[in-house]
């Protein structure tokens, strides 16, 4: 089953909420979903083990995702999520970027959406470039 990281900022209810919608909208199409904050945990207790856990697994499925939704908001986005694309990017594996922020996208996250060809505003654009991205190259 091909697995998608939807990766994002998890600093609050709202963010977490939202990638939770990405998850299910990718799910109720077939998709497996690594959803870092239901799966790993949320760092909430800063001691070595669990950090440990938190970022081993989140690394184990980055390693074995086939593509990565990820939410691009706020004025600056994300550092973690930025490491998490930018991880899948040099490994070859799509990143579809949504957003609606009418701020300006910082230009490397522009590139490694498919130098915004895989930015889209609403999670039901997603889904189409998620098929035409995963699907086998003539």
């Amino acid at each position: 089953m091909t697995l998608i990281y939807v990766a994002g900022p998890l600093f609050n209810s709202h963010e977490r909420w939202f990638i939770e919608q990405i998850a299910a909208a990718l799910e109720k199409e077939g998709y497996k979903t690594f959803v870092p904050h239901r799966d790993a945990g949320v760092l909430t207790d800063f001691h070595e083990g669990m950090r440990q856990h938190i970022f081993r697994t989140d690394m184990e499925s980055l390693s074995t995702c086939d593509a990565c939704v990820a939410l691009l908001t706020g004025p600056d986005h994300d550092s973690g999520t930025c490491a998490e694309i930018g991880y899948l990017y040099a490994k070859g594996i799509p990143v579809i970027g949504i957003t609606d922020d009418i701020r300006w996208l910082n230009n490397f996250i522009w590139g490694v959406c498919n130098e915004g060809k895989h930015l889209v505003k609403r999670i039901e654009d997603a889904l189409p470039l998620l098929k035409q991205s995963l699907s086998p190259k003539p």
